[in-house]
């Protein structure tokens, strides 16, 4: 089996695949953020003989939680300006990915990989928790998508479950 996919500059897909591999910490920031800045609020309202300075410094510290994610965001786009016009070219074959780039190209084997998940239009390839590789699958015939889930199974990096709907962002076109 081989797979060749090009995959043209997007600057959303980085952001998207952020987005779903971190949620859960998007989460925590925003549901802490929110709790210590209602601790601030509250204390400059209710505890009117305390310590302003210190309300203060608490409701900083919620907005800085709120806008944590933000900042996280912010950065992959940073990063993904340097490559912002290159056009990669991933090779899906069964001794492993190859990535061909402008510069050179990378060969990784399915053993460095931990997991995969399958999204309508992207696959996300896993070599540790927090380290991905978003590969845009939307314009894969569908026999060649069944062959990828095939192969990534027997590899034990998929389950056998169906595909989900697909990663998004607040800037996508469609509402969901």
């Amino acid at each position: 089996m081989r797979i060749v996919i090009v995959a043209a500059p997007d600057p959303r897909r980085p952001i998207a695949a952020l987005r779903h591999v971190s949620r859960w910490v998007f989460r925590s920031f925003y549901a802490v953020g929110l709790v210590v800045l209602v601790l601030g609020v509250a204390g400059v309202f209710l505890l009117s003989d305390g310590d302003q300075a210190l309300n203060a410094a608490i409701i900083v510290i919620g907005l800085l939680l709120l806008m944590a994610p933000s900042f996280m965001v912010a950065s992959v786009r940073r990063q993904h300006r340097a490559s912002a016009g290159m056009t990669v070219e991933y090779e899906i074959a069964d001794d492993g990915l190859v990535q061909r780039y402008d510069l050179g190209e990378s060969h990784l084997p399915w053993s460095e990989f931990e997991r995969a998940e399958i999204f309508k239009a992207t696959l996300l390839l896993f070599r540790t928790r927090n380290q991905y590789i978003p590969i845009p699958i939307g314009d894969v015939k569908p026999g060649h998508r069944t062959e990828l889930r095939y192969l990534l199974e027997q590899r034990g990096l998929l389950p056998p479950t169906p595909s989900r709907a697909d990663l998004w962002t607040t800037s996508d076109p469609e509402p969901r």
